[in-house]
């Protein structure tokens, strides 16, 4: 996948992209499993996500946090969590199909660093979740 600024690299210096890790299943997986991620192939600070709930979670009790890794590559031993967010079923906040801002520290990603996605896979059933991530070239 390309979004083709690597055509013109200095007209992009310091511009907003975005993109988005669609339709995700985030059920049931424990910290260490990777559920998606992007290499941008270039340099670039990310500097905020949001998360879009799509299925409305089977019990008040339930919820479950997504977190958003830098690593060396994918499945990478060592990690740095720099984003993250709790899903709820309880929230009110959070509507099917809406986005809601994560809490982000920026981070600066290399042409080969992972962003990965993960969660603590706390409770059963479906999660499906897009992840909209915001950066800017470096």
């Amino acid at each position: 996948m390309s979004d083709f600024s690597d055509l013109c690299p200095l007209f992009n210096t310091g511009v907003y992209g975005e993109i988005t890790l669609p339709y995700m299943n985030l059920a049931s997986v424990s910290s260490t499993a990777e559920k998606g991620g992007y290499i941008f192939g270039r340099s670039v600070i990310v500097t905020a996500a949001y998360v879009i709930k799509h299925t409305t979670l089977t019990t008040s009790t339930d919820s479950h946090k997504i977190l958003l890794d830098k690593g060396t590559s994918y499945g990478a031993a060592t990690k740095t969590t720099f984003a993250s967010f709790t899903v709820s079923e309880t929230v009110t906040v959070q509507a099917v199909g809406e986005p809601v801002a994560m809490t982000v520290t920026s981070k600066t990603f290399s042409a080969t660093d992972a962003l990965t996605v993960t969660t603590d896979g706390s409770e059963g059933g479906a999660k499906h979740s897009s992840i909209i991530v915001r950066f800017k070239e470096k």
